[in-house]
């Protein structure tokens, strides 16, 4: 998985996620396996209050994915970016989906079919993201010389991030300290 920043704001209110997942995507009629997933999220000014609004970037075929990620079910106040994260991957992969509130009615319609006829396809996929704790941690390229903000800190553009590789055990951290932890602990 990849987690990238994509804007130039300290802390980042949007983020890319890549998910290297087993899930599905339509092919014509018929739904067929992806193995690679991106999704953006943004978080509200209130968040975390707020909800982040998580909007899919390449096809998927689920009955609470359309537009956006439908996460209102698995949404509390105190959830971090990390729990969101983790549960849109178990989505993803089919662990978590209700065809009782579908935003795709004819992916909510064949979940039904499928479990009717006991054909036994869910989860697609088998990845325990929420096995360990892990940090999202970014490093701004920014140098001393660089233009500072208004705060006194080096303006960081979005192409100045780095975005982090995590995995579902442990999270691939810079050698260097960070200038920003995103998100802590699941």
């Amino acid at each position: 998985m990849t987690v990238e920043a994509t804007d130039p704001r300290i802390p980042p209110e949007t983020y890319r996620v890549e998910f290297r997942l087993r899930g599905l995507a339509l092919e014509g009629d018929q739904p067929t396996y992806r193995d690679v997933h991106e999704v953006e999220i943004a978080l509200p000014l209130n968040y975390p209050a707020g909800k982040p609004y998580c909007v899919p970037l390449t096809p998927i075929f689920h009955p609470n994915i359309k537009d956006y990620f439908c996460i209102a079910d698995y949404w509390s106040a105190g959830t971090s970016l990390v729990d969101v994260i983790v549960k849109l991957g178990d989505m993803i992969q089919w662990k978590i989906y209700n065809p009782r509130s579908p935003l795709d009615a004819i992916a909510a319609r064949w979940a039904v079919q499928q479990e009717q006829a006991g054909t036994n396809l869910f989860p697609t996929g088998n990845v325990n993201l929420g096995v360990a704790d892990f940090d999202i941690r970014l490093k701004s390229s920014a140098t001393p010389e660089d233009e500072l903000d208004r705060a006194g800190m080096p303006a960081a553009q979005a192409g100045d991030l780095e975005p982090v590789e995590l995995d579902a055990v442990d999270a691939v951290v810079p050698d260097e300290e960070p200038d920003f932890v995103v998100a802590i602990r699941s």
